[in-house]
């Protein structure tokens, strides 16, 4: 298991202030790394997709809007690229670590430092809850995320975790080893309905996924759900989305039953 690292006070007040606080209470605190790898090795870029035995699967804007209650139906916010030279002042100043192990982590993750853009704009702008469409840039994050970690020479995984282990979970429970909170509500995001098991080799994930039958699959996780968080019509589009200089494809016709 991966132990995600919590934030500081410094910067849990400023996502507080963007209207984000929610997500720190419905994280997870370990990530299964065999469990999402397991599914980073069927993502199809040109399809934006999961290529399953039993069909095509995705996190669609439904599953943004249910797992984790941020807005969908927002502006976007347009972000410039961090030079790395900032980045590694940003992670000095909001994480306390030294410029040298900074340094050393843009080295190790080459590239995703650009990623990180979104930190600063929040540290700099104190953005209000509800004034831009999250999700659906949280989505398209994701996506771009999958895309890089799918590619063969790549080993690492960015993006928040959390939305991908439990969207597993709410879907393919028979798969990974996940613990449903017993006091959850329904009327909190659905990913705190969870908390991390136990975790396999990303070899015994593989074989869970090869012998995947369809009535295993829940196809429909949020009926209650939807009974405190409405399904919008919008939840149906297809296309492509972008956020500030990244576009992807959304094909949500392929995989929404």
């Amino acid at each position: 298991m991966t132990k995600f690292m919590r934030p500081t006070l410094e910067i849990e007040g400023l996502v507080a202030e963007s209207g984000l606080s929610p997500l720190i209470a419905c994280s997870l605190d370990t990530g299964d790394r065999g469990l999402m790898f397991a599914f980073v090795e069927c993502w199809y870029k040109e399809t934006s997709s999961f290529h399953l035995s039993v069909r095509e699967v995705t996190i669609t804007l439904d599953d943004m809007a249910s797992l984790l209650h941020l807005p969908m139906i927002e502006v976007f916010h347009n972000f410039e690229q961090l030079h790395v030279d900032d980045t590694i002042d940003m992670l000095v100043e909001l994480l306390e670590v030294s410029a040298i192990e900074a340094r050393a982590k843009m080295i190790q993750y080459h590239g995703s430092y650009v990623r990180l853009s979104w930190l600063r704009y929040v540290y700099q702008m104190k953005i209000k809850s509800g004034t831009y469409a999250w999700g659906a840039a949280t989505l398209v994050h994701m996506y771009d995320n999958l895309n890089v970690a799918s590619k063969s020479t790549v080993r690492q995984l960015a993006g928040y975790m959390t939305l991908l282990q439990c969207w597993i979970y709410d879907h393919f429970l028979s798969i990974g080893f996940a613990l449903a909170v017993k006091d959850y509500d329904e009327r909190r995001p659905r990913a705190c309905r969870w908390a991390s098991g136990k975790a396999l080799l990303v070899l015994m994930y593989q074989r869970h996924l090869d012998r995947l039958a369809p009535d295993v699959v829940c196809w429909i996780p949020y009926g209650d759900h939807h009974s405190f968080r409405k399904f919008e019509v919008i939840f149906l589009f297809f296309d492509h989305l972008r956020w500030s200089p990244l576009t992807v494809i959304h094909r949500s016709e392929r995989v929404v039953r």
